[in-house]
């Protein structure tokens, strides 16, 4: 190639090229030796050059939009027959074809010819002509992007630091494009130095450390490489690819765990159509996220990035008791997940059911707190809770969010915390009531954040007459929500007949836990003891029964409701905040459910 500088050969050299001789550099661990040719080499003897042990070789095919080399053929087949292995480069003309690369990378394509088994296609980048490091980036990535549309394969690019450096910018661009086979030209050295961060830790592929050197078969110099491996296939053209690529689903075991797809190679046009999860019984689709990640763990867009993991996550819980269905490929999709070489992935199904034993923390309850209506408030109401454990969680995004509460002299003390991280707590005691009381937390970073408040149970002062926590609004992202979209937990309190140790507890009227399931009935695992006071059971938006779990000793209790259809239903139980007389408190607890199918 049009460099100049200090030789080294690794073959065999003469004193003739050079007034003095330079030592030979240590071949890097488990490579191989190669060349780089054209005309200016003349004729060559390619069974000389297979002898003297050279195991590939580059030769130039193109220049600009209509320069092919003389040789190029010559070369090829000879190179070729002599059992080397064989690529060819394009020498680039920005210089010439400023703003428009694509006729160039078409040139290169027709002259080339490459084939399964040829190295894959080189860019030799040695002049900018007047294009700033931007523009020049911009044509690279052209002409990259053309030939990788043209052949099905990304070509590797050819540069040496300096290079790199004063034409481009030092710009990383290129192997963050994907571009990750790097050619350096680094001569008299004992390794190369690497631009764009060590090509974005890809290191080299070839490396061009001498412009001079004599090997048999070639009168006069030619360039001297090494090739970082000893099994060419990464960077030769694979041979036709006709396996279709193979898809593994891993299904979740509760209900907001993702479906994991895992793919046998690298795909692409991963899509809701492509990928879905859907109703066994009535294949309708379920809401959901797809996320795609690379062999390396990067996220990558999963239209076109080199997707080996597609993870599909329902925007909501599954619904216990039901069975779903994640697929691959359905029949009759129209833009099918494929491989690198267009095969269409195997129709793949995945057939599981959500849990029906339910805990009393699963996402799967929506739990309520108590709306109490006031003109002060921002949307006129606002919700409250006073046992310990209960929690509101909001979900935003920003750097500031706004808690704005009411204090007053029911009100107690909560905590706030962020992302799982305690922000501090706060008494909400006064002797008189505020309303829109804002809580701010700042400075956090950018992205996705979730605020819990936690209530503590805890008496603001002496004589306070609750211990109540409030949620008013949330301001986030600039805007005050007076309606914020929360998730509510009730209480907890230590139970050991419960099954998991503890129990969901309410005492305030008009508290609600919900439960959609698919059955034809539920038990509903609560408690009953002197604490415990009524509550109403609600199927489908219909009073199904009012229970009473007072009982003069604690005791575990099952509430049964059966004998539905078996469909879609939505158990509601509301406390009442009532009990019996003898009653010492008016609590409604939740251990568990099961779901009868």
């Amino acid at each position: 190639m049009s460099t100049t500088g200090v030789a080294h050969a690794s073959f065999r050299r003469t004193a003739a090229h050079h007034a003095h001789t330079v030592r030979a550099p240590i071949p890097p661990p488990d490579s191989l030796p190669g060349i780089d040719v054209s005309h200016h080499q003349n004729e060559i003897d390619w069974t000389q050059v297979a002898a003297s042990g050279v195991r590939f070789a580059i030769a130039k095919a193109s220049e600009g939009t209509g320069y092919i080399d003389p040789l190029f053929s010559t070369n090829r087949a000879g190179a070729m027959a002599a059992g080397i292995v064989f690529g060819a480069y394009h020498f680039a003309r920005p210089d010439l074809h400023p703003f428009d690369a694509v006729p160039e990378a078409d040139h290169f394509v027709d002259t080339a010819q490459l084939a399964p088994g040829n190295i894959v296609p080189v860019l030799d980048l040695e002049r900018s002509g007047d294009l700033s490091a931007e523009q020049l980036t911009a044509w690279v990535l052209q002409w990259l992007d053309q030939v990788t549309a043209r052949t099905g394969v990304r070509p590797m690019v050819y540069t040496s630091p300096n290079g790199w450096r004063d034409r481009m910018g030092g710009t990383t661009a290129i192997a963050d494009a994907g571009y990750t086979m790097l050619w350096i030209a680094h001569w008299n050295v004992a390794s190369p130095t690497l631009p764009a961060n060590d090509w974005q830790g890809n290191g080299w592929k070839v490396w061009q450390y001498s412009n001079c050197g004599d090997v048999p078969g070639i009168a006069g110099c030619v360039d001297l490489d090494w090739y970082n491996g000893l099994d060419f296939a990464p960077i030769v053209i694979p041979s036709p690819d006709t396996v279709a690529p193979v898809a593994t689903i891993a299904t979740p075991t509760g209900v907001i765990g993702p479906v994991t797809v895992s793919f046998s190679e690298i795909v692409r046009q991963v899509s809701p159509q492509s990928l879905s999860l859907r109703t066994a019984s009535s294949a309708v689709p379920v809401d959901a996220t797809i996320t795609c990640a690379s062999k390396a763990g990067q996220q990558v867009d999963c239209e076109t990035g080199n997707v080996i993991v597609a993870v599909l996550l329902p925007v909501e819980p599954l619904v216990p008791g039901r069975s779903y269905q994640a697929i691959v490929n359905p029949e009759g999709t129209i833009s099918p997940i494929v491989d690198r070489g267009g095969n269409v992935a195997t129709t793949t199904e995945a057939d599981f059911a959500a849990p029906t034993e339910v805990e009393q923390s699963s996402a799967a309850i929506g739990y309520a707190w108590r709306t109490v209506s006031s003109t002060k408030a921002f949307g006129r109401s606002y919700a409250i809770d006073h046992l310990e454990g209960a929690t509101a969680s909001f979900a935003f995004k920003g750097r500031t969010v706004t808690w704005y509460t009411v204090m007053g002299p029911s009100q107690g003390k909560a905590s706030v915390w962020i992302d799982g991280r305690a922000k501090g707590t706060f008494n909400q005691y006064a002797p008189s009531m505020s309303f829109k009381v804002a809580r701010s937390f700042r400075h956090l970073a950018r992205g996705d954040h979730t605020i819990t408040i936690r209530v503590l149970g805890q008496e603001g002062a002496p004589g306070a007459s609750d211990t109540q926590v409030s949620v008013d609004a949330i301001e986030a992202g600039g805007k005050v929500i007076w309606s914020p979209e929360l998730r509510f937990a009730w209480g907890k309190a230590k139970n050991a007949s419960a099954s998991g140790g503890d129990v969901a507890v309410s005492d305030i009227a008009r508290t609600t836990a919900t439960l959609v399931f698919y059955g034809t009935g539920v038990d509903w695992h609560t408690m009953r003891g002197p604490h415990q006071g009524r509550a109403e059971i609600f199927i489908d938006g219909a009073l199904f029964k009012t229970v009473d779990n007072y009982a003069n000793a604690p005791a575990a209790a099952e509430r049964s409701i059966g004998g539905l259809a078996l469909a879609e239903h939505e158990l509601r139980i509301v406390v009442l905040g009532e009990a019996r007389p003898v009653a010492r408190g008016t609590q409604t607890s939740i251990d568990a459910f099961t779901v009868i199918p």
